[in-house]
């Protein structure tokens, strides 16, 4: 059977920790952020393996996102794509991957190794610091072999972040894959996934968009949107409505969903905003934040994908398994031995 849900990002390990304040200044960090590391970050992943207790989790946002997805689907509906090295940290990751029922289709270089993720927690914020390494080596070449667009034209629903964007290979086939989506009347779903890229890669992420049916965002990330287009609001539904009304390749009205951490979420169809509640968790359940806009869109997805296109649905679905992500460590969910009662939504 084909799969119906193809993910395509940066595969990365992320190496977790809780770090002092004084980490996050030497390395002038935000509490909550995400960034590409540059060169003055070269010496913090070691530093946080020598200092601090680690854990070794499974990441990449679309590929976190991937394996949400597949916790609402059949066995075998989601594929993603990445690029990884022939290293212990790819196999990790595979291992990860399968044990959530997500099949993987990794492009393999030797030119890199696999890359990384510095995860840093600071109370309930993440900064997410990423050494894309052998992630950024993905080729649109390797998508466009028979055997991998094989996968892109049976697949009807598709997700990226545009983390991939930054880099030639993920920005040529995200081009590629969502044009496929436009032109063949199939869902194409990105995530907005840092406000960086919209300051530093909006004309890459505008052409992307312009193909895209379902948008994701946090307040962050939308908000640092609006100022770099000049719309002069900071409030997230007027954000969301302007997003979804940004030119489109097609007649399909675009979804546009925003979270907001531990506040409502937003989505906006055209000129149309609705605000959804989310779940209420006491703080003393919080284990770990990290990945939990990563499980609200698995959520989504996953139902979406199902058939489901109810938005009211699928943001119900998205608060579940982002409720589930926060009360463990890093963006993971419960084995495929305990998913025997799935909520219907």
């Amino acid at each position: 059977m084909p799969y119906t849900l193809l993910a395509m990002e940066n595969p990365l390990l992320d190496i977790q920790c809780k770090p002092s304040e004084e980490l996050l200044k030497k390395y002038n960090l935000k509490s909550n952020d995400a960034i590409l590391a540059d060169a003055s970050h070269q010496s913090l992943y070691k530093e946080i393996v020598d200092k601090y207790d680690v854990a070794y989790v499974a990441g990449g946002a679309a590929q976190n996102t991937a394996r949400g997805a597949q916790y609402f689907l059949p066995p075998k509906s989601t594929v993603y794509m990445g690029c990884v090295s022939d290293d212990q940290f790819a196999k990790t990751m595979k291992e990860a991957a399968e044990a959530d029922g997500l099949t993987t289709n990794y492009e393999i270089t030797k030119a890199a190794p696999t890359g990384t993720c510095a995860v840093l927690l600071t109370g309930h914020d993440r900064s997410l610091v990423a050494n894309l390494a052998a992630a950024e080596k993905f080729s649109a070449a390797f998508l466009q072999k028979a055997e991998n667009w094989k996968l892109v034209e049976e697949a009807q629903y598709y997700y990226m972040g545009s983390f991939f964007l930054t880099h030639d290979g993920g920005y040529e086939s995200a081009k590629l894959t969502s044009q496929h989506a436009s032109d063949n009347n199939k869902t194409f779903a990105l995530n907005l996934s840092a406000p960086f890229l919209s300051q530093f890669f909006k004309e890459r992420l505008d052409s992307v968009i312009k193909n895209t049916d379902i948008l994701f965002g946090n307040e962050d990330e939308a908000r640092t949107y609006s100022q770099q287009a000049g719309w002069n609001t900071d409030n997230v539904e007027e954000i969301a409505k302007k997003l979804s009304q940004l030119p489109k390749g097609n007649s399909k009205p675009r979804i546009v969903v925003i979270t907001q951490g531990a506040d409502s979420t937003v989505a906006a169809i055209g000129t149309s905003a609705t605000v959804y509640p989310v779940i209420k968790v006491a703080a003393s359940d919080i284990v770990d934040t990290n990945g939990a806009g990563d499980g609200f869109c698995g959520g989504f997805m996953g139902l979406y994908a199902s058939g489901v296109h109810d938005v009211a649905r699928c943001v119900a679905a998205g608060h579940y398994l982002a409720n589930l992500v926060i009360k463990s460590i890093g963006p993971t969910y419960p084995p495929m031995s305990q998913r025997t009662n799935v909520p219907k939504f």
